[in-house]
């Protein structure tokens, strides 16, 4: 099996993961800060230094091989993905979920590979580029569709919603479109982090680590930093909601911390698989790989939803999702084609 397809495979992989590990989150029950500081410490602590201590000969070598300086601009990345993921809640609150993902995706994806694009050296006099920028327009109007198509859902399904209520009222619709804005570029950071940190990645191939594995060195920087975020809003909620006081009380505990245990295993599978394809799709693996990953896990987000029974009595917005799953799958479609010119 050639390099180019074992890459899609785990891109596919990870789309799929990634798509799929919301399905946990839903049955967190109350007292969600608890389960989400169980969530964060398995998934952002605990599995990518197991993964990488397995497959990494010495991971704390190749972490401090990293000027100080780029290992506090990873952290940084990552701390700000983490603090602005929470702010991705609020606005929805301002905007309803369809707009609010809509934006967070399009901003994400846009941003998260442009940013890696721009620092790879020559990218711009190759046949590639016209190709893997097609594809991101493209995957931007599938995202924008899909938005649509959402908005349309939820004014069929709650057409008295309160939702709609507050998105027309003028200033909270301000506050949760800055608030969208800003968590669509935070969810760009991760990405931009995770690229931040690949000398450490090369100290791993040195090592003696496989390329694809020594990725998961990055994911050790830059999810610490995320999970600075989350520890401190999550204690703040500790004390605020007394969340640990009613925990107790809980009958159904084991259940929830099933559902956290296995919510973070399939965020963190979604992660290190993106890492690995990205790593074997080259230089631009993180900007044809990011759009990739984000393509498909929306694709499959919405194939849950769809199961789930979120589009039932939507019969014309589901139309218009599936057209919009369709155009991200030109997208995937073109970003393995432009892999492929980059790589033969």
């Amino acid at each position: 099996m050639n390099i180019l397809l074992i890459s899609l495979v785990i891109i596919f992989l990870s789309g799929f993961f990634q798509g799929t590990f919301g399905l946990g989150m839903k049955r967190f029950e109350p007292e969600w800060e608890v389960f989400w500081f169980i969530f964060a410490i398995i998934g952002m602590i605990c599995i990518p230094l197991i993964w990488a201590g397995i497959t990494i000969p010495d991971v704390f070598a190749a972490i401090f091989n990293l000027q100080a300086k780029t290992l506090l601009i990873a952290l940084f990345f990552g701390f700000c993905w983490g603090a602005t993921g929470m702010m991705f809640g609020i606005s929805i609150n301002y905007l309803g979920v369809s707009l609010a993902y809509g934006i967070a995706m399009g901003l994400g994806a846009a941003i998260g590979s442009i940013v890696p694009l721009l620092n790879i050296p020559d990218m711009i006099s190759h046949p590639a580029l016209p190709v893997i920028l097609t594809g991101l327009v493209i995957m931007l109007l599938g995202v924008v569709v899909i938005t649509i198509a959402g908005r349309k859902r939820e004014e069929i399904q709650s057409p008295e919603n309160k939702l709609q209520a507050k998105i027309k009222e003028g200033r909270k619709f301000r506050i949760g479109l800055l608030l969208g804005i800003i968590s669509g570029v935070g969810a760009a950071m991760l990405n931009i982090g995770f690229t931040k940190a690949d000398p450490a990645v090369v100290a791993a191939v040195e090592q003696g680590a496989l390329p694809r594995n020594a990725s998961l060195v990055a994911w050790v920087i830059v999810l610490f930093g995320g999970f600075l975020a989350s520890f401190f809003y999550c204690i703040y909620l500790f004390f605020k909601n007394r969340s640990l006081k009613v925990l107790g009380k809980r009958k159904d505990l084991l259940r929830n911390l099933f559902w956290s245990i296995f919510t973070a295993i399939l965020w963190f599978a979604a992660l290190g698989l993106y890492g690995q394809g990205a790593a074997l799709m080259g230089k631009t693996g993180p900007v044809i790989g990011w759009t990739m990953f984000t393509a498909l896990a929306l694709i499959i987000s919405n194939l849950w939803g769809i199961r789930g029974g979120e589009w039932k009595g939507a019969e014309k917005p589901l139309r218009l999702l599936i057209v919009g799953d369709a155009i991200l799958l030109i997208s995937w479609i073109l970003m393995g084609y432009a892999n492929k010119m980059m790589l033969y």
